[in-house]
């Protein structure tokens, strides 16, 4: 949470970045709010499951944690996303201080 204030605060500060650099950010912080919803979510499952794990079958069991892999994986994916925006960005932010002399 202190990490999308974090940002929140920071895209204020960034109005006058070019357009492509704007929608980035904006992105990132999607991602990061995206993330926060399924470990929201994980954690829900895991409390779910360890709470009922001794009356669920085992055909129960194995959906329940195959239903917090995908969670985990889907967290991954959005990680995924926003390392490549931060390269991305590197890149741009790279290119434009190199036309402009710095």
């Amino acid at each position: 949470m202190a990490t999308a204030m974090y940002l929140e605060h920071y895209l204020d500060s960034i109005e006058n970045l070019p357009c492509e650099l704007q929608r980035i950010f904006h992105l990132m912080r999607d991602l990061d709010q995206r993330t926060e919803d399924k470990k929201v979510e994980i954690d829900k499952l895991a409390t779910e499951y360890i709470s009922n794990v001794k009356s669920l079958s085992s055909d129960q069991r194995v959906d329940h944690l195959k239903k917090i892999q995908l969670a985990y994986n889907k967290c991954r994916e959005y990680s995924d996303d926003k390392v490549q925006l931060a390269m991305e960005t590197y890149e741009m932010v790279g290119g434009l201080l190199d036309c402009r002399g710095i």
